[in-house]
């Protein structure tokens, strides 16, 4: 699957409409430097995963954070409709790479593309550091203010098997659990075609 123009440009409209809800002059600095990058950033590499295509990144966090809203008023769970909207959003932001660099390049091997379906590359050119920890850092080159619910969230939204997430397991706030829930949800059903 691919997005065209049209696609991309639509989903950026919406999610500038959701980002504007903040009032906050440093989101908007966010955007204005960084948004071309956003909105074209794909969401994973290989074509057997999720988004591996330009615009993928906010086609991917738009359906997060739609499911998240809907998790939450299924459940009842109280969350802060902010805080929803900045988790679900930004989660992920650190797959557009730093502040100059893009995480993922064109894949310029036949091979891994044709017989592995990587249609991008990681930068080798960038240091090393996992994408929670990137869109933290990105939040925080802006002075985004986040809430120790939407740190922790934002820290372990890929799940908490990886090693630094270990230490908050049985803790995590409910807007963590809901976010992982909810960015799961969102990649099965891409996975199943249901997207």
């Amino acid at each position: 699957m691919s997005l065209n123009l049209d696609q991309i440009e639509k989903n950026w409209s919406v999610f500038e409409k959701l980002c504007e809800r903040f009032s906050d002059n440093n989101l908007s600095k966010l955007l204005s430097a960084l948004g071309e990058r956003i909105s074209t950033c794909p969401a994973s590499s290989r074509i057997s995963m999720y988004g591996a295509y330009p615009g993928g990144l906010i086609e991917h966090v738009l359906d997060v954070t739609s499911s998240l809203r809907k998790i939450n008023e299924a459940h009842n769970l109280g969350l802060d409709t902010s805080s929803i909207l900045k988790v679900g959003l930004f989660h992920d932001l650190g797959k557009i790479g730093d502040l100059d660099r893009d995480y993922f390049v064109s894949q310029d091997s036949n091979w891994h593309r044709e017989t592995l379906g990587q249609m991008f590359k990681f930068n080798e050119d960038l240091e090393k550091m996992s994408i929670s920890h990137r869109s933290l850092f990105l939040l925080q080159s802006f002075n985004i203010q986040l809430t120790n619910d939407e740190w922790i969230a934002i820290q372990i939204a890929s799940g908490s098997h990886f090693e630094e997430n270990r230490f908050y397991v049985g803790s995590e706030p409910t807007l963590a659990l809901a976010l992982q829930q909810a960015k799961s949800m969102t990649i099965h059903r891409s996975k199943l075609g249901n997207s």
